[in-house]
């Protein structure tokens, strides 16, 4: 019987670069990412929708995994976006 392993990593699909590149940016000044980029991604999702809420998720995900604990603010707007799906 052959076992293949799974990978650890998640497999996202569609990370919105300008975010993460921001994200770095702010993760390089401190451990988290600014409440303006959380209000930006929100508006960008849900007001403008130029960003879809699949996007949005699969961008939040990816930075995640640079944070060593996630901020409230963070979790929230991904837990909004997973409602709305």
């Amino acid at each position: 019987m052959r076992i293949n392993k799974i990978s650890s990593q998640p497999n996202f699909q569609a990370v919105n670069q300008k975010y993460f590149d921001w994200a770095k940016k702010d993760f390089a000044r401190g451990n988290n990412v600014s409440t303006e980029w959380i209000d930006r991604l929100e508006f960008d999702v849900f007001l403008f929708k130029t960003i879809s809420i699949k996007d949005g998720i699969d961008t939040i995900n990816a930075v995640k995994k640079y944070m060593n604990k996630a901020s409230w603010g963070i979790n929230d707007l991904l837990n909004r976006f997973i409602e709305q799906l």
